[in-house]
């Protein structure tokens, strides 16, 4: 069938470049019709890489904080060991302290508001029929009675709404990989037989384990600001978007029903592509390959991910256990079992070497005690001759460190030293400088270190450090930009950085 030009309705000779969707013929009437358009037009459009498989590029420039696209969940539900949650809004639950459980399958819901929403008839009918009781502990440990419900809500669609399955079971999955883990071994013996036999629903075990495949491969880990949510949301066309280790977007969640929002940190040429991360930015290049390994089963080739410094971070990177100066750094990051050489003096390090102090110091750092600021401290002194000051695991204690000084019991800002209000503006600025690099422009990481700052400068300020208040009204513009960008933040969190602007400017006036 012919395309119309959107304006005469004529064979149109030309489609529009930025989203193929309209078509017009002459560029006078595209341009004719662009205020019209501009509402429908997208700027990404999916394509096919060689390497890379379905990913999506831009198709034209795109600005930091624009939004790029905006998706409903497909799915939602909870992960596959999950501590007490209502079904229906997804909040956690308090069962210690009241417990309503809904009249028909006797699931832990918030209340009966929740017990009748639509979302959870289908599948209370099925429970009921079953004549099934969820055994759900009164307290907040994770339970692995929830890995049911995502699965169960997939084949849900699969009666109600074919399309959304079609749509479903046509996302990327690595089900034989999974299948010689040892979850997949547990969910193949309990699992599948609890969803055939106990729940008599019409499938079989390659059909639900590669449901779970598709989740496990796919899903988006989904949280509110208030710390009430923590599920797992399937959105298709965001799952299409390829991970690198400096992304070029972020993503947040919006309203009740989880919209997921993607913007644009930085500046994307057309022709670009678009990607996301599946990892963590203050990991070094060993982490972040081992868990997309693990989690997503691919090898990550990124620009990052190739260079041995890591953009000059040399965030992955030890000091030389013989020197004790130069740097210790991958003589090929791309291969696990390359050895490791220093750059001053030469000196060689077998990868097994460089692997068992990782997972020591990894350990380690997970085992510190959150709550005493002093233990994280001594854990950066004692390491200070193995850690330089932009290493992974040291910038992991740094920044655990800027969320402790000026928040938690004790070290409230306004309780906080001369000398520790100049330790928390030195950690907030250490670690300002790796994420100029590794997560530039609008990132979420750069917009609460930069608000950080601002809070300890402006303490400095009340102090009698004057000259200090420029640069915190600086760091508060900057911040607030990002928090611009954040609405999953929250309006309170805004509007707080927003009043503190206003007063901060009545204040130096």
């Amino acid at each position: 069938m012919p395309k119309l030009c959107a304006v005469c309705q004529k064979n149109a000779t030309q489609a529009c470049s930025a989203c193929c969707r309209a078509f017009y013929c002459s560029k006078e009437h595209q341009k004719d019709d662009w205020k019209k358009h501009k509402t429908s037009c997208v700027c990404y459009k999916v394509t096919r890489d060689d390497t890379l498989g379905r990913c999506v590029i831009a198709t034209r420039n795109i600005r930091p904080g624009e939004v790029i696209m905006k998706s409903p969940p497909l799915l939602l539900g909870p992960k596959t060991v999950s501590a007490p949650l209502c079904l229906t809004c997804h909040k956690r639950l308090d069962l210690a302290t009241s417990r309503y459980e809904c009249c028909k399958c006797h699931w832990p819901l918030c209340d009966d508001q929740c017990a009748r929403h639509p979302l959870h008839e289908p599948e209370c009918q099925i429970f009921a029929k079953a004549n099934f009781k969820p055994t759900v502990k009164n307290d907040n440990s994770k339970q692995s009675i929830y890995s049911s419900i995502a699965p169960l809500r997939a084949l849900l669609l699969k009666l109600n709404d074919p399309d959304k399955f079609e749509l479903l079971m046509n996302g990327q999955c690595h089900l034989d990989a999974h299948l010689t883990t040892p979850l997949y071994h547990i969910l193949k013996r309990s699992l599948v037989p609890f969803i055939t036999q106990l729940l008599q629903v019409d499938t079989n075990d390659t059909e639900i384990l590669t449901i779970c495949s598709i989740f496990d491969t796919n899903c988006f880990e989904v949280r509110d600001p208030q710390g009430l949510v923590n599920i797992r949301g399937l959105y298709p066309s965001i799952a299409l978007l390829s991970h690198d280790c400096r992304h070029n977007t972020k993503h947040t969640f919006e309203g009740e029903g989880f919209d997921l929002v993607l913007t644009a940190t930085r500046p994307i040429k057309k022709g670009d592509l678009i990607t996301v991360t599946y990892t963590q930015t203050l990991w070094g290049t060993l982490e972040r390959r081992a868990h997309l390994k693990i989690s997503k089963h691919f090898d990550c080739l990124c620009q990052r991910c190739s260079d041995p410094t890591e953009f000059g971070t040399y965030v992955g990177s030890i000091l030389c256990i013989r020197c004790q100066d130069g740097k210790t750094i991958s003589c090929d990051p791309l291969d696990r079992q390359a050895d490791w050489k220093c750059e001053k003096c030469g000196f060689l390090v077998v990868s097994e070497e460089i692997a068992w102090r990782n997972e020591s110091l990894k350990r380690e750092v997970s085992q510190l005690d959150k709550t005493d600021p002093g233990s994280l401290e001594e854990f950066l002194d004692r390491y200070k001759t193995v850690l330089h000051e932009k290493n992974s695991f040291a910038l992991q204690v740094k920044y655990a460190l800027t969320q402790m000084y000026g928040n938690m019991e004790g070290y409230r800002l306004e309780e906080l030293s001369d000398q520790l209000l100049d330790r928390k503006v030195q950690l907030c600025e250490e670690l300002l400088d790796v994420a100029e690099i590794l997560e530039p422009g609008l990132s979420r990481f750069r917009g609460s270190l930069l608000y950080d700052l601002h809070e300890a400068l402006m303490a400095k300020v009340k102090l009698g450090r004057k000259e200090l208040e420029a640069k915190a009204l600086e760091c508060l513009k900057e911040a607030g930009q990002i928090l611009e960008t954040e609405p999953d933040l929250g309006p309170m969190r805004q509007k707080e950085a927003f009043r503190q602007l206003c007063r901060f400017q009545v204040e130096v006036e």
